[in-house]
């Protein structure tokens, strides 16, 4: 009976202990905890747009005008659309900025574009076009808009975007989520700077990363997602819970044995 007792209490003991670790564990995995109708409009503080061109990057360009062959020349492959883009299309149908932060455009020569905005490249290019060419109009995207999710995520890998706008919930949302054993309360972001490499952290529990200017994901940025501190307690307590479930069923098959 006191055997049976004691099987009786690490039962419960468990099922105490799952409860606990599955109520702290919804609070360690809702996003934007604590939205309220006083959020539903929320107006960023800052420009979105602080990404600045940099040495390696692919820019597809469209040169717009009356003139077809004009056109067939700017636009390398003029076939190519926005809906049948991947990132091999847009590499060779893109121009590449080079080390010095030069693009090479056909007869206006070379421009350089490095530490400019889109906005910025695109005003640039517009203006010197129009010193050889009338009535044209260009247009600037990022050709190959590349995150690379690692960690705790259900699809880690590398993933392209042809918006110029990512969110950190939308780039995540491309890896399938983050596992019940992600730290969303702490994600890395390791991003390309001019001078080397910038890191920063962000908590997607709250609400008011949607204020944050880190709220939107960078070309080339590295998300990394850690584990929680818990996962290789709970990987443990899992194995720890077979063994101990394992070892009161033999004595308790024992103990009746041995009434007999």
């Amino acid at each position: 009976m006191q055997i049976i007792c004691h099987k009786v209490k690490i039962s419960l003991f468990v099922i105490i202990l799952g409860y606990l670790t599955s109520c702290n564990s919804y609070r360690k995995m809702t996003y934007l905890q604590h939205l309220s109708e006083a959020d539903s409009t929320i107006q960023y503080p800052y420009n979105s747009e602080t990404y600045r061109i940099q040495n390696g990057d692919i820019l597809f360009i469209r040169f717009f005008s009356l003139n077809k062959e004009l056109n067939e020349l700017f636009n390398l492959n003029n076939y190519v659309t926005m809906t049948s883009v991947n990132e091999a299309t847009m590499y060779y149908n893109s121009y590449l900025v080079d080390d010095d932060g030069n693009i090479e455009m056909p007869i206006i020569g070379q421009v350089n574009v490095r530490n400019k905005t889109l906005n910025e490249t695109q005003q640039l290019l517009q203006k010197k076009a129009l010193e050889y060419f009338k009535e044209v109009y260009i247009t600037v995207r990022y050709g190959g808009f590349k995150i690379t999710i690692l960690g705790e995520v259900r699809k880690p890998g590398v993933f392209y975007f042809y918006d110029n706008k990512v969110t950190i919930l939308e780039a995540l949302g491309q890896s399938g989520d983050l596992t019940e054993f992600a730290n969303r309360q702490n994600v890395l972001i390791i991003r390309n700077a001019n001078n080397g490499i910038k890191t920063f952290r962000i908590n997607l529990l709250d609400k008011n990363l949607l204020k944050d200017q880190n709220y939107f994901v960078q070309p080339n940025d590295v998300i990394y997602v850690e584990a929680l501190k818990s996962k290789a307690w709970k990987l443990n307590s899992y194995n720890v819970s077979i063994i101990l479930s394992s070892i009161s069923t033999l004595v308790l098959v024992i103990s009746f044995v041995l009434k007999f």
